[in-house]
Parts: structure tokens; sequence; C-alpha cells
């Protein structure tokens, strides 16, 4: 848990010194976890919804274009939390409030998990945002994971899959 700490407080204080702006908020809304499994041409899904709540930050690169780290923890009914660590490009189309997001996003399952699955995923992540007003943005984003969530099993086949795929769709406020 030091290690995950350490690592958003190093993306906030690094992003800050790029920036020539910074506004800090707090997000909340719906997130739906799709897991998919695969195991020698057989495919299966199982979607759950939930919430999550967050922090994130905004730091100003240019007037279209900014920096978005933020920190969400997730929860789906009866299920383990998971934390969401985005880092997201966030391009503004224009001079509407219309913006695009992109980039990568850790998720990391807090439970104890064991051997057979890895707590720590990678994903690509992108979206859609409008800022309401000033302070107030919606946003809708959907993360496909690369990782596989399988680990290194004594006696699984390795052809063996399992990904975990979300879609967040929130309002955030900015302080």
């Amino acid at each position: 848990m030091k290690k995950i700490i350490l690592l958003c407080c190093g993306i906030f204080m690094s992003a800050q010194a790029f920036s020539q702006s910074a506004d800090f908020g707090l997000t909340a809304g719906y997130l739906n976890l799709n897991v998919s499994s695969s195991y020698e041409g057989f495919n299966a899904s199982v979607s759950e919804s939930g919430f999550y709540l967050g922090a994130f930050a905004d730091f100003d690169l240019s007037s279209d274009f900014s920096l978005q780290p933020g920190v969400n923890y997730g929860k789906v009914q009866d299920s383990e939390g998971i934390l969401f660590i985005p880092v997201l490009a966030k391009y503004y189309v224009g001079d509407s409030a219309f913006n695009l997001l992109a980039g990568p996003q850790a998720s990391i399952i807090l439970e104890e998990t064991g051997d057979e699955i890895n707590a720590f995923g990678l994903d690509v992540t992108f979206g859609a945002g409008f800022d309401i007003t000033e302070d107030f943005q919606l946003q809708a984003r959907y993360s496909l994971e690369l990782t596989n969530r399988i680990g290194d099993v004594e006696g699984m086949p390795s052809d063996v899959k399992s990904r975990v795929n979300s879609l967040t769709i929130g309002l955030g406020y900015k302080f």
C-alpha cells in the first residue's frame, strides 16, 4: 500500500512541475466491470455494476491540452474493491467544453488474491468528457485491460486468459 501511495504522490508532483496551472477535484459515479475469460476457444463473460469514488488533478499544459491523473476506488456488488490509477491526456476539441481522454491506467485488486489471480493490471483507457460549468464536469471512460489476471499456477495451461474491462460514467467537481 505504501508503494501505491508513493506512486500517486510521484505522479502528482511530476505533473505539477511541468504544468502552468492545476485544479484538483473529486469524482464519483457508475462503474461496470466486465470480466472475460477464455481457454481453448471457450469464452465466458460476467458483467457487474457498482460505483466509484475518487480524486483527480487537472494540470493545464496549453489552452486545449491537459494531463489528468487520478485515483479512484471502485466497488461492484459483493466483490472486493479495486483501485484505479489513470493518467490521462485530455484534449479540448476546438473552443468547446467537449474533450477527449486517453492514456494508461493501473488497476489493483485490494483484497488478497493468492497465486491464482494477479492483483495488478495495466489498462488502456479512452473516453470523452464535457465541462458543464467551470467547476462541474461529466466524463465517460472505457478501459481495456492489457494484462492477463490469471497468475502462473503450476499445472494450469498457459493459454488460460482472464481480463477485467471497466466502464465509468461520472460527475466531477473541481475546487
